[in-house]
């Protein structure tokens, strides 16, 4: 019987010039988009169509990453003149300036002096001793002869971390340099999307109450302490490899500033009757500035719970009130080591600045006893419910509160 035999199948190659083909036609499908985009990014940008109108808040820098204050490049690009004095002041907002018409570093000029001095403000609102550090590093590059530190209300306020390979910097930097392509400008513009915002790693809810407190545990506060104490000597480093003579300042805090968030300690009923009656009564007895009956009910309250920060600020007051200026002091700063909001600077991170200051060899200045003196005085403005004299609310100082820190910080520079 005659069968019919299988088609044979061929196993020779496919032939080179079909696969050079097939090549070439993948290489065309993935090029061509890329050179219709550089084409119309190239028409864009000569047309002038959809440039990049948002501001940047820089990012976490480090030596890898954005790089902070872009003007200075231009404005401090020229060697200094002759007999000049460069000082950068650096910090959060209290260095910059919030809430006042001249910071402490628009005040250190002598006029009497004969070599002039230069200021640059490099404080920037909620910056952190991370972004200081990096500010530091580029304050670095244009011959300062001070670094002026003013910090410690910000330690808390972001979550940080170390990024020694520059992997999430080098991502900030694709980030940054996309927005600057018209094309994603033109497609922002077609979705709806503005063009004109402000960028910044603080997400626009961060300052909402759900994100209180910002120390959730007080297993967070030794890492910080650590993480601010290399910033603190990385900062001293990068001013003595510059040449410049290095001023840290701890940030102080408004003690006469009620605690942001209370938390009860460990094991303590937060809904106890007890507790809560006593709560009432010293509210009670501070607005009849009774000060002996509040600090017997602040006493049996901190016997209680020892943690819970509105007891020691009772306390505080209720001696004042009595003329016990130093040992009220010490019941406010009690309180301000409890607070976990972590919006100002308290003792652990004062106590962390100043130990890493003199561990590095920096000139340490502590400003918070020119403030106490005004304890008292700023006590009894309190109650007559009078706005203080150094102090805006929990952290940032006055003018008068600002010239108070440029004297201090003016004795060193002579």
């Amino acid at each position: 019987m005659n069968q019919v035999s299988p088609p044979e199948v061929s196993t020779d190659p496919v032939p080179m010039p079909r696969r050079r083909v097939a090549w070439r036609m993948r290489l065309l499908a993935v090029s061509l988009p890329l050179v219709l985009l550089v084409v119309l990014e190239l028409v864009l940008r000569v047309a002038g169509v959809f440039p990049d109108n948002s501001s940047q808040l820089n990012p976490v820098g480090f030596e890898s990453g954005t790089s902070f204050f872009p003007e200075w490049d231009q404005k401090l690009g020229t060697p200094k003149g002759e007999g000049t004095r460069r000082i950068f002041t650096l910090g959060g907002s209290c260095t910059y300036g919030f809430g006042v018409e001249k910071p402490f570093g628009d005040l250190l000029a002598d006029p009497a002096s004969r070599s002039p001095l230069e200021v640059i403000n490099g404080g920037y609102p909620a910056y952190g001793s991370h972004r200081v550090l990096a500010i530091a590093r580029r304050a670095a590059r244009f011959s300062p002869d001070w670094l002026v530190v003013y910090m410690g209300h910000n330690e808390f306020l972001e979550d940080v971390f170390y990024d020694p390979e520059g992997l999430v910097a080098r991502m900030e930097q694709a980030g940054e340099f996309a927005r600057g392509l018209h094309v994603v400008n033109g497609v922002r513009v077609l979705l709806g999307e503005s063009t004109t915002a402000v960028h910044s790693e603080l997400p626009a809810e961060f300052f909402g109450n759900e994100n209180y407190p910002l120390i959730k545990s007080p297993d967070m506060v030794p890492l910080r302490m650590s993480l601010l104490r290399e910033h603190v000597l990385g900062i001293v480093e990068a001013g003595r490899r510059a040449g410049a003579v290095v001023i840290i300042v701890p940030a102080v805090p408004n003690l006469l500033a009620p605690p942001g968030d209370s938390v009860h300690g460990p094991g303590v009923d937060a809904r106890s009757g007890r507790l809560g009656e006593l709560k009432r009564a010293a509210d009670r007895k501070f607005q009849a500035r009774d000060w002996q009956g509040l600090g017997e009910t602040a006493t049996e309250l901190i016997a209680l719970d020892d943690h819970f920060a509105m007891s020691h600020f009772w306390q505080g007051l209720s001696l004042l009130g009595r003329g016990m200026v130093e040992q009220g002091r010490e019941s406010l700063v009690e309180a301000n080591r409890r607070d976990r909001r972590g919006t100002r600077s308290n003792p652990q991170v004062i106590e962390t600045i100043s130990q890493a200051a003199a561990e590095s060899g920096a000139r340490l200045l502590k400003v918070d006893r020119l403030f106490d003196r005004k304890l008292e005085s700023e006590f009894q403005r309190l109650i007559d419910g009078g706005d203080q004299e150094l102090f805006l609310d929990h952290c940032h100082p006055t003018q008068a509160g600002h010239a108070l820190i440029a004297g201090a910080v003016r004795e060193l520079l002579e």
